[in-house]
């Protein structure tokens, strides 16, 4: 990991100063839909296409984030309160010149565009749009790590009251360690930037839907990405850490 000096700190508009890259602890749970492909190219940016998993079909996902650090940890950086957060997230590929199943992955770099991001408070809102451009709204979010689960409740932001209720079972088997490395995308003064970030803990990761897994989203949300309900993989983890590195300008 980089070390962190004078020039990755940042000052946000609330007063807070963060250092980069950004220390995160949380829990999480989630799933990914299968969604029209030529819904999800319209909310895409020049530059990214959707990532295909059958003709005419790519995916979203859907994450509900309970942060317990948020920076900090670091000498003059103060980091912010934990907040909840629900991601809204559409697996793209970068640089591909085909949109065949599979293929794509071949000759682009693959990634998840950050189409939605209600979170609980205004200094996270800051943060997210200050440095990265992520689209983050303030909502009335809920997200719960209990002995079943995560639970998420989403309501308000810009699709309405009630938008999401998520709920992710606690695996029947013991998360697997795992450590790898991802990107985002996001517009930002308009340009395409790519955001790294350096993801290691306990993550469990199945295929399909199980009992205990329950997705609800609002008629619009579902309408503009074109979202199936059934979920074909979901994800847990009650214990992750992640680094989020500064994002770099690509080309479009």
């Amino acid at each position: 990991m980089t070390a962190v000096d004078e020039r990755t700190r940042r000052q946000l508009s609330t007063g807070h100063e963060v250092a980069l890259p950004l220390a995160l602890s949380f829990a999480m749970g989630g799933v990914t839909v299968p969604a029209r492909r030529s819904r999800l190219e319209a909310v895409l940016p020049d530059g990214l296409s959707s990532l295909a998993i059958a003709p005419g079909i790519g995916c979203v996902t859907l994450v509900g984030i309970q942060y317990h650090r948020v920076g900090g940890g670091t000498r003059g950086a103060t980091g912010l309160e934990p907040y909840d957060e629900f991601a809204v997230i559409v697996p793209a590929v970068r640089g591909s010149q085909t949109s065949l199943p599979g293929a794509q992955l071949a000759d682009g770099e693959i990634g998840g565009y950050v189409h939605w991001l209600p979170v609980t408070t205004d200094p996270s809102v800051a943060l997210g749009r200050e440095i990265w451009g992520y689209p983050k709204e303030r909502a009335a979010i809920t997200v719960t790590d209990g002995p079943d689960g995560v639970r998420t409740v989403v309501d308000g932001g810009r699709y309405g009251d009630e938008s999401v209720r998520l709920e992710i079972a606690r695996p029947r088997l013991e998360p697997t360690a795992r450590d790898w490395t991802m990107a985002s995308y996001t517009t930002k003064d308009g340009a395409l930037l790519r955001t790294t970030a350096r993801i290691r803990g306990e993550v469990a990761l199945g295929l399909g839907p199980s009992i205990g897994t329950r997705l609800e989203v609002a008629p619009e949300l579902a309408e503009e990405l074109g979202l199936w309900r059934r979920p074909i993989a979901r994800l847990y983890g009650s214990s992750v850490r992640a680094h989020l590195f500064e994002g770099e300008r690509v080309d479009g």
